[in-house]
């Protein structure tokens, strides 16, 4: 019985211990855990745990679920594309037929009109008859008109240029008649402005001779040297003096100008003139030198001499006037010659042209139905794409090749921007790849986008290649946005709505301090969604938040928020120990 109870002591003292050992295995394990909490976090930023656990508080790191691409971060802001040139000028056959052959290859350089390709012969339809006969006709009297105009255009241009030689020589002959130059000693006969030029220095020679004796008293004209030294007669200039001390000035001019034979001295003569004229009426007549009569006769001499001098002036300055007039009538006739001759040469190349035209279409008609229809290139350059082949059946004004006429070193690539996806900026740099060639990555500048939609809800955009490519024309290629450009991705779940509709997270700064963030989002895809704006890579935020998370809080109380002793949300202290910090 003592031993029955024995055993009953120790099983009880058994049992006590083992619920007061589980007791404080427990108290220590919930202690562990609270003070693990910011050990996991500093786990969750290291490693970018983005996976939530039951519905738990998880801090995410923007970027860590992105794959890359050789040249490129592999975003899904990607979009089709194809190489496209300016240059290409597309080859179109004029009939339908059947490519028969092709003489060239992708690749190889053509020149303009070269034959490239040839159709198969259209059947003989009565048609195909009566436009040859058509254009046959055509051509036979192209060539008729054209010879007429041959025949008629060598007679009337060698009329013309007669016509022109004749007025040459005619308006030649009446200039020389007028103004010839040619000096005196030589004998050559004078011309009428040289006739006149003689007579004009004869009239002024002949006064001074005349009126010489009769002003000064000296029956001979001194040499020029001695003219100054010599004075009028006493009575001369009797009324003004000044006029007798100009006198020798003025007859000295006019006698040195009157040496060179060519030369008409009209300024000094009709100095001369009215000095002679004023002096003259200056005067007093002397009964002993010098009689009244005398004195009237030399006034009605001086005055008469003037007056023909004056008048032969005239005269010459007709014939120069004339002479000018010869001379520029005679450079607008032969102008006007010259643009009918002109005119009638521009007339018979023009019909030459148009003839060469009738027969190279009348050729290339009869080829076409006699025999098959070539295809020949537009214009030189590379032939960038043939788009039938040989037995397909083409129709009229049907594209069947392009050539590029600058080479294929002016490339474009052409791009439809899906419209619901963030519009890349122009300058922007793009990562372009071919199918199948995954590492052959070529970078390419965003040169220009539409700002309207085309029919498949798409915008059209071009970008040049930096470096050169030798990529083909005409390939499709894939468009790939750039790191800077390319959108960011976070869970879904991270999003949380602020008043007025504005998405935003619960982002995590340096200092493990919660704070929110604004965003501009984009599409969802799966579990994610894109944001053009707010987040970058390497950013922190929460995956999923809880209604009791507030601005400022640290991590590990945002954390604690969701766990309590009777299992409901408790708000811990919102400084934290941190009030002397804010925003960290």
């Amino acid at each position: 019985m003592q031993n029955i109870k024995s055993r009953q002591t120790w099983a009880i003292a058994i049992v006590a211990a083992s619920v007061l050992t589980v007791a404080v295995v427990g108290v220590f394990i919930f202690y562990s855990v609270s003070k693990g909490d910011s050990r996991n976090i500093e786990n969750d930023r290291s490693l970018g745990n983005n996976n939530s656990n039951d519905g738990n508080l998880v801090v995410g790191v923007v970027g860590k679920e992105n794959s890359s691409i050789i040249g490129n971060i592999a975003s899904n802001n990607s979009w089709p594309g194809e190489i496209i040139s300016l240059d290409n000028l597309q080859v179109q056959p004029d009939r339908e037929g059947t490519i028969l052959q092709w003489y060239v290859r992708i690749g190889e350089r053509v020149y303009a009109g070269q034959v490239i390709g040839k159709l198969s012969r259209p059947p003989q339809t009565p048609e195909m008859i009566s436009m040859l006969s058509e254009k046959f006709e055509d051509l036979s009297s192209a060539r008729a008109s054209i010879a007429a105009l041959r025949t008629y255009a060598a007679k009337r241009i060698l009329q013309l240029q007669q016509l022109r030689a004749d007025t040459e020589n005619s308006n030649k002959q009446k200039m020389d008649l007028l103004g010839s130059t040619a000096p005196v000693s030589e004998n050559f006969l004078l011309s009428s402005i040289e006739s006149k030029k003689k007579l004009a220095q004869v009239i002024l020679r002949g006064s001074i001779i005349d009126t010489f004796p009769m002003m000064y008293g000296q029956t001979r004209i001194p040499p020029l040297e001695l003219i100054y030294s010599i004075q009028p007669k006493p009575m001369f200039g009797a009324i003004d003096s000044s006029l007798r001390n100009t006198l020798s000035g003025v007859l000295s001019d006019a006698l040195s100008d009157l040496k060179d034979e060519n030369a008409v001295p009209e300024k000094s003569g009709l100095l001369y003139f009215d000095t002679a004229i004023k002096l003259a009426n200056a005067s007093v007549a002397d009964p002993e030198t010098l009689s009244e009569e005398s004195l009237e006769s030399l006034k009605k001499m001086l005055i008469e001499d003037q007056s023909e001098f004056i008048e032969v002036l005239g005269e010459i300055k007709n014939m120069e006037f004339e002479r000018a007039d010869i001379q520029r009538e005679s450079i607008d006739t032969l102008a006007e010659i010259d643009a009918m001759i002109a005119e009638l040469e521009k007339e018979l190349a023009m019909s030459e042209g148009e003839v060469i035209a009738k027969e190279k279409a009348y050729e290339s008609v009869k080829g076409s139905i006699t025999g098959g229809y070539s295809i020949v290139a537009p214009n030189g350059g590379v032939v960038s794409s043939i788009m039938k082949k040989p037995g397909e059946f083409v129709g009229p004004g049907m594209p069947v090749a392009i050539v590029t006429a600058g080479g294929n070193d002016n490339k474009l690539i052409r791009m439809r921007i899906p419209n619901n996806i963030q519009k890349p900026k122009t300058g922007e740099l793009l990562s372009i790849i071919r199918p199948g060639f995954r590492t052959d990555v070529q970078k390419a500048r965003l040169i220009g986008v539409g700002s309207s939609l085309d029919n498949d809800g798409s915008y059209m955009a071009d970008a040049v290649f930096t470096e050169l490519t030798e990529w083909p024309i005409g390939i499709s290629v894939r468009v790939l946005a750039s790191l800077n450009s390319s959108a960011v991705f976070i869970k879904h779940s991270s999003v949380i709505w602020k008043e007025g509709g504005m998405p935003s997270v619960w982002a995590v700064s340096e200092a493990d301090r919660v704070f929110t963030k604004k965003i501009t989002i984009g599409r969802i895809l799966g579990d994610s969604i894109e944001v053009y704006e707010g987040l970058k890579n390497g950013d922190r935020y929460i995956i999923n938040p809880t209604q009791n998370i507030r601005e400022d809080m640290l991590l590990g109380d945002a954390i604690k928020t969701t766990v309590s002793k009777d299992g409901e949300a408790t708000l811990p202290d919102k400084s934290g120990g941190h009030e002397n910090m804010p925003g960290m």
